[in-house]
């Protein structure tokens, strides 16, 4: 008895179904249209049909040695669940297939390999520079901000192999701060109904004009079987309205985050055109502010205060990172690194592995660098007050070195007790907050870094500037 997973033989009796399509994921499998984005509302079964898909099984991809495919997620830590998925999933379709933890690349019996990648950055894409695979997959796609890393991949996805076709796939979500440029290119409507998008690809040079088509399928909670009676419904419906909108209807509205801690002052800052391209001064020292994560993501802001306006310039984020890529990223950026490099309270907490503290770690790598830990509120909401009020003043923020902790600020909201109907005090952990909590520090330390900020620009300096100011 053979395994398979090819929905056209589900019904043979000589063959075990090790897993069986929904009628939307067989319809996404079935799609030969070289762009396709598959999901919408929750529950839709969009990572089982990604890692099913990059086997490219109804072109013989998984018995074909020259198949390569490759999964993207955003962060490492997201990266990790699809992985644990794919042990449950591709050992039972070949036995012989194996993992190699390290590279996280599946190779099959016949010399087929599905990779795995995250790109928690745009800078990240230049990591995959010379690689070739005629499988490209992006899980979650509006998880992205921009759409660069996604573009930049179109130049890998190719193969010399002709009987292979070359597929870029993504799924997602309706909401996330990349939803915008995702229902651009694919024409989604609010609604979410099913698009099609024609695309003439023109070749100057050989006078040729290819036509395709840009495809988007729409998934649905209640068109996937295996999650009924699962209780997962009845867990949607207690989201907050505009969640519950996108997750269990696959709405995509845009507009207002509700329960957003940030709205009025990121309304503020973008009225009076403090959102945009922000210029670094290399005369002026930059101070660093840090949200910490262990086994989690870790964030940084990138800070100057020039002529009195605080200037964010850049923000980096990266996850499943020890704190010497940190270290060493602060080296490469190119800035000016004599401020001080401010550090959440829990930056003294020993790790159980190391004995040493985040601060004690940060200060043997970087002996150069001021680092300071900034001390505990009593309370979240107190800090988050204090960042309300420092955002009122002279603030700045690079539109597009800071554009995912831009996003951030603008999503990072509180949380929706739904037994009450009303939000609560308390901020949502999600993928939003970890910027917003290093965003916190400074907010923090605000009228301390106004008291001892002794950088007294020259006039030479401000005009140097290129300004903000006039």
């Amino acid at each position: 008895m053979s395994l398979h997973v090819d929905p056209t033989v589900l019904d043979d009796p000589d063959t075990e179904v090790v897993w069986k399509p929904t009628p939307k994921q067989a319809e996404f499998l079935a799609s030969d249209d070289f762009e396709v984005l598959y999901g919408g509302a929750a529950g839709g079964g969009k990572s089982d049909a990604l890692l099913i898909d990059a086997l490219c099984l109804q072109h013989g991809g998984l018995d074909n040695g020259n198949h390569r495919a490759v999964l993207f997620r955003r962060s490492f830590v997201e990266l990790r669940d699809l992985i644990s998925r794919s042990l449950e999933l591709y050992r039972d379709i070949d036995p012989d297939a194996s993992y190699h933890q390290t590279d996280k690349v599946w190779t099959f019996s016949s010399g087929a390999k599905v990779e795995f990648g995250y790109l928690a950055n745009d800078n990240d894409r230049l990591k995959y520079r010379g690689r070739a695979w005629n499988y490209i997959g992006f899980d979650e796609l509006t998880l992205w901000t921009t759409d660069v890393c996604y573009l930049y991949l179109f130049s890998r996805c190719r193969s010399t192999d002709k009987t292979l076709p070359r597929y870029i796939r993504a799924t997602t979500n309706p909401d996330g701060p990349g939803q915008k440029w995702v229902m651009e290119r694919w024409g989604i409507q609010e609604t979410g109904e099913e698009t099609f998008v024609p695309v003439d690809i023109v070749d100057e040079e050989l006078g040729t004009i290819t036509s395709m088509y840009r495809r988007f399928i729409p998934a649905r909670l209640s068109e996937n079987t295996y999650l009924s009676s699962t209780g997962y419904r009845e867990a949607l419906l207690q989201l907050a309205p505009e969640e519950r909108d996108a997750l269990l209807q696959g709405f995509w509205r845009q507009g207002k985050v509700h329960g957003a801690y940030y709205t009025n002052e990121m309304q503020r800052l973008r009225s009076e055109g403090r959102i945009r391209h922000v210029p670094y001064v290399s005369s002026a020292p930059v101070n660093t502010f840090w949200d910490l994560g262990w086994n989690d993501t870790t964030a940084i802001w990138f800070h100057q205060i020039v002529a009195g306006e605080h200037r964010f310039i850049k923000c980096y984020e990266n996850s499943g990172e020890k704190l010497e890529h940190y270290a060493q990223y602060l080296l490469s950026a190119g800035v000016n690194l004599s401020g001080v490099h401010y550090l959440p309270h829990d930056a003294e907490n020993k790790s159980l592995q190391t004995g040493k503290s985040a601060v004690q770690i940060l200060r043997e790598l970087l002996p150069a660098l001021s680092f300071q830990v900034v001390p505990r509120t009593p309370q979240v909401l107190t800090g988050i007050n204090q960042t309300r009020l420092a955002m009122g003043s002279n603030v700045y923020i690079d539109d597009v070195e800071c554009v995912d902790g831009v996003a951030a600020l603008d999503n990072y909201r509180k949380t929706y007790n739904p037994r009450l109907d009303a939000f609560t005090d308390q901020p949502m952990h999600d993928r939003f907050s970890n910027y917003a909590d290093a965003f916190r520090q400074w907010g923090q330390v605000f009228e301390e870094i106004v008291r001892g900020h002794a950088h007294k620009p020259t006039s030479k300096q401000r005009r140097r500037a290129t300004g903000l100011t006039a």
